[in-house]
C-alpha cells in the first residue's frame, strides 16, 4: 500500500525545488521512491503511534520533528485493538467526527509511551523507546514495521 503521494500530486508546484534523489537510498534499497510525501505542521502536531508497512526516509526541512520509535519486536508493548476508522467532515459547526460504517476495523495501538501507565499490556513495563530529534537538515531512515 503506497502514502498519497502528495508532493508529486498536490504540491506539483513545489516538486521541482525538491531534490529528486538521495543516493544512498536508491542504491541501499535498490529502487526510486514509491511515494514522496511532504508533511507541514505545527508545534502542536502530533501523529499517533503506528507503523509504517515501508521503508521511510524523513528530510526534516524547517522546524524540529520529535519521534518515539520502537523496533518491530516490541509489538507486545502497545496494545493494539481493532478500532473503527472514523473522518472529520466539515459542518456549519466546525468539524464533526463520523464513523466509517462500512470499513473494517483497523489495528490501531492505543498504549502511549508518553503515559505508560495507561492502556498497559503485561510487557508495556519493559518499553524502552528511542526519542530523536531532527533538526532542519537533519535525515532519518526508518526500516519498514518502525
Amino acid at each position: 500500500m503506497l502514502e498519497n503521494d502528495n508532493l508529486r500530486d498536490e504540491y506539483m508546484s513545489l516538486y521541482s525545488d525538491v531534490q529528486k534523489d538521495i543516493p544512498f537510498a536508491r542504491i541501499a534499497l535498490d529502487k526510486a521512491p514509491d511515494a514522496v510525501n511532504l508533511w507541514i505542521g505545527n508545534s502542536k502536531s502530533v501523529t499517533a503511534m503506528h507503523k509504517d508497512n515501508y521503508e521511510n526516509i524523513y528530510v526534516q526541512v524547517l522546524g524540529r520533528k520529535h519521534f518515539v520509535l520502537f523496533p518491530a519486536l516490541c509489538y507486545p508493548f502497545v496494545n493494539e485493538k481493532p478500532l473503527q476508522p472514523a473522518t472529520y467532515v466539515r459542518t456549519e459547526d466546525g468539524l464533526v467526527l463520523q464513523m466509517d460504517e462500512n470499513d473494517e476495523p483497523v489495528p490501531f495501538p492505543i498504549w502511549d509511551p508518553d503515559r505508560p501507565s495507561e492502556n498497559t499490556t503485561p510487557f508495556s513495563q519493559y518499553a524502552q523507546p528511542l526519542r530523536v530529534t531532527l533538526n532542519p537538515g537533519d535525515m532519518l531512515y526508518l526500516p519498514a514495521m518502525w
